[in-house]
């Protein structure tokens, strides 16, 4: 009998012919795309790519080994690209580092396409919990709206005792698989009606809200003062809280100054600085111990003596003033604006937040709105030239405005009301905003 050498290449099936031509496919595309998209995404393509590859042998040879490095390494070349996307930092730290970890183990449990093999759905299960804990409350924010997923907890008990009733009845071999997944549902029940419960709990704290469970144990107040004369300013500039400054007595700057900031992080640093014509309310925002990072913010409550200029700038917060009487400017970039009572408005400017403004209006005056709305009250005692228009909104005066020399269009209003001084224009103007006038 002769002796005939075989080709080893030849002993496997079809598929497993084809992992190396696959595998080699896979790499040569994810290589060539990582020559076209800029050199930031690319470490993250390929860590994708490898993950690919496995895939392919997973599907092609059988090896149910090369599931785990499947599904571990495409989650981590997710993570590595998430990083490299700008306006993405809920998904920065180590937070979202374990979250998507577990996903690459329930992954691994997909493509190993075998249903009794469950134990990559523990440590999936496991990472994710760790990780929503990491990410903290702020974080958390869009699982808010599923709150009420937690007042079906008494579910489990009825479907606890379906399975007791019926577990006998079942085929030996399938009770373990069931029980295992029964018991990682209702481990990742209680998981996500927790997170979704914590940031409730966060939202209603920003908003001095109560959630019925208590205070959120990442939130606190602190109280501050500083003398202050008549004809002085106040400087606030809020990057990510809500402002409120009214009318008060005394000579006394007086704040109380609502923190929040992620669990396991570092509360913002709030202080009175003076300065040459004032006084300045400011915070920093230290950066907390990895992997929190800064997510902090501040709820002002100011009180100002009488006289007291104010000059207020909130990014995305919303800024409200009352019964002020020195001069105002306001400024948000999309929180809404609220002052009543005011007497020296100088200027108010939201880019996509809207206006409302009540007072009595005799000074020049500049309101300034690129998409809001803006409600314009002007209070007896008022006696200005209007100067109003918008581009692409509507202007409407509304009840008995009267205004003399002027001409009223959709889109334009222009007049006096009662005798202005000379130079005293309320010139407001929105770029798609509609503008609402009433007397």
């Amino acid at each position: 009998m002769g002796y005939h050498q075989t080709d080893p290449y030849d002993r496997g099936s079809a598929l497993s012919r084809s992992f190396l031509p696959l595998a080699l496919i896979t790499l040569g595309v994810v290589f060539l795309l990582g020559n076209l998209v800029p050199e930031r995404g690319r470490a993250g393509l390929f860590v994708v790519g490898l993950g690919a590859a496995f895939l392919v042998g997973r599907l092609t040879t059988g090896r149910y080994g090369y599931a785990v490095p499947a599904g571990i390494l495409m989650a981590i070349g997710a993570y590595i690209s998430l990083q490299d996307l700008s306006g993405l930092r809920a998904f920065q730290g180590a937070g979202a580092f374990f979250v998507l970890l577990g996903v690459g183990f329930a992954l691994t449990y997909a493509i190993g396409l075998r249903p009794w093999a469950i134990w990559p759905l523990f440590p999936a299960t496991v990472l994710v919990g760790l990780g929503l804990a990491l990410l903290g409350i702020s974080a958390l924010g869009a699982l808010a709206s599923l709150s009420w997923i937690a007042a079906y907890w008494p579910a489990a008990l009825v479907l606890l005792g379906v399975w007791l009733l019926l577990r006998d009845s079942l085929p030996a071999p399938a009770r373990r698989p069931i029980a295992a997944l029964g018991g990682l549902a209702l481990l990742a029940y209680g998981i996500l009606a927790a997170a979704a419960i914590m940031a409730t709990g966060g939202a209603l704290a920003r908003t001095g809200g109560s959630p019925g469970f208590g205070p959120a144990p990442f939130a606190d107040t602190v109280t501050l003062e500083a003398p202050i004369a008549a004809g002085q300013a106040f400087v606030v500039d809020n990057s990510s809280g809500n402002t409120t400054i009214h009318a008060g007595r005394g000579s006394t700057i007086h704040v109380e100054a609502a923190r929040h900031y992620r669990m396991g992080g570092q509360a913002p640093e709030v202080r009175l600085t003076p300065r040459g014509d004032g006084v300045t309310l400011e915070s920093s925002n230290a950066r907390g111990r990895f992997p929190f990072g800064d997510s902090s913010s501040v709820d002002y409550t100011v009180e100002l003596p009488a006289g007291v200029n104010v000059r207020a700038q909130s990014s995305s917060g919303s800024v409200s003033v009352s019964d002020v009487t020195g001069e105002v400017r306001l400024e948000t970039s999309s929180g809404r604006i609220d002052a009543t009572g005011l007497s020296h408005l100088r200027e108010a400017t939201s880019s996509s937040g809207s206006m409302s403004l009540e007072g009595v209006f005799t000074e020049a005056a500049q309101v300034r709105s690129s998409s809001g709305t803006v409600n314009l009250r002007l209070l007896p005692g008022s006696a200005i030239q209007l100067d109003v228009k918008s581009s692409s909104g509507s202007v409407e005066p509304q009840g008995s405005l009267f205004l003399t020399g002027g001409a009223t269009q959709r889109t334009r209003l222009t007049g006096a009301l009662g005798t202005p001084a000379s130079g005293a224009i309320l010139s407001v103007q929105t770029s798609s905003g509609n503008v609402r006038i009433l007397q």
